[in-house]
């Protein structure tokens, strides 16, 4: 088959949803299908189309390829990765199937000939926080063959009246894996992603910090993420600012505990790849985290928007001992089930469906 995955933008940053799309790109491309994948320059409306900014950056990436992953994300050579300026059937090869990947991309996809390839959604979060309810619903009605993530995506598709199949993401458990047992780490350490965007939480897990720096003299707090340190970041606290995968896992090794105080998510990679590595989880209770975190047994889950939730559950596991390291060893485990070869079984089955 030939296969058209759309993104919605350049994949020069590392991004979750991007990171999954890449890995079946790869994978597919490894089982003989010629597979493309389109980065458009533009997928907002018309009218800001031609605006300066946008051309700019157009011809720049075309010019020095930085819409591609680079160093964050190795490509197979076997995959096609092209750079278009918007999503029309001028800028899109023919295909056997098209898959949309964002609801950007599904919106500007519908009206595409059928030469482009038989239509696919591949939903990997509900994205009001990208769009307004009205546009991303839309965008589920459309007469594409829908394919979810997590459960709690599949539950929203079906209240819509739309069939999905699910199919969760996986890991590559030779990128992350425990190199330190769980027993001999500091029983005080503790790691979480940060990102500026408000529906990660990131604002109530540094709240939370902040006091119990004040109960635990010994504490200390390892964040990773894209964006630059934040400027009022207290001093104790480490900052890595989108670090090399080595030194991220070294980094998920290291930490006892693995904090994740998002509002809402998809199926978070960052939280799963800490389990991989041996660090107990802890998180908001919410759809996509609850496709691996079992409250008291894989994870301890605790409300959203409350950092005395949080302050509550790292007490727990700042104090038990014994907690700590039966979460990290019972969740190492849990995870080991989403393997590629199974996830790519699956999505291959339903494409060939078409």
């Amino acid at each position: 088959m030939t296969i058209n995955f759309i993104l919605p933008f350049a994949g020069n940053k590392p991004i979750g949803g991007f990171k999954i799309v890449y890995e079946y790109a790869n994978r597919l491309a490894g089982r003989g299908h010629c597979v493309n994948l389109i980065h458009p320059s533009y997928t907002f409306k018309e009218s800001a189309f031609n605006n300066a900014k946008y051309l700019i950056r157009y011809y720049q990436r075309k010019i020095d390829k930085s819409y591609d992953p680079g160093s964050w994300f190795k490509l197979d050579p076997k995959v096609n990765s092209l750079w278009v300026r918007k999503i029309d059937n001028d800028n899109i090869p023919d295909a056997d199937i098209l898959i949309a990947t964002a609801w950007r991309t599904a919106d500007c996809s519908e009206k595409l000939d059928k030469s482009k390839g038989e239509k696919y959604y591949f939903i990997q979060h509900y994205e009001t926080w990208n769009g307004n309810a009205e546009d991303v619903n839309k965008t589920w009605k459309m007469p594409f063959k829908k394919i979810v993530i997590a459960d709690w995506l599949k539950n929203i598709a079906e209240s819509m009246g739309e069939k999905a199949y699910y199919v969760p993401n996986a890991f590559d458990f030779s990128e992350f894996g425990m190199d330190i047992r769980p027993e001999e780490r500091k029983d005080r350490k503790v790691m979480m992603l940060y990102n500026d965007l408000e529906f990660k939480g990131s604002i109530y897990g540094l709240t939370a910090f902040r006091r119990l720096k004040k109960e635990f003299s010994d504490l200390e707090v390892s964040l990773f993420g894209v964006p630059d340190r934040p400027a009022d970041l207290p001093d104790w606290i480490e900052y890595h600012q989108t670090p090399e995968r080595n030194l991220l896992r070294r980094l998920y090794n290291e930490a006892s505990v693995f904090i994740s105080p998002s509002l809402a998510e998809g199926f978070p990679l960052p939280p799963a790849e800490a389990m991989m590595c041996g660090a107990a989880l802890a998180c908001t209770d919410i759809g996509g985290h609850r496709e691996y975190a079992i409250d008291d047994k894989t994870a301890l889950l605790f409300k959203p928007k409350d950092s005395d939730a949080i302050i509550a559950v790292l007490e727990k596991l700042l104090t038990d001992r014994e907690l700590r390291i039966r979460l990290a060893y019972s969740g190492n485990d849990y995870i080991k089930q989403f393997t590629w070869d199974r996830s790519v079984n699956d999505f291959e089955k339903i494409l060939a469906e078409n």
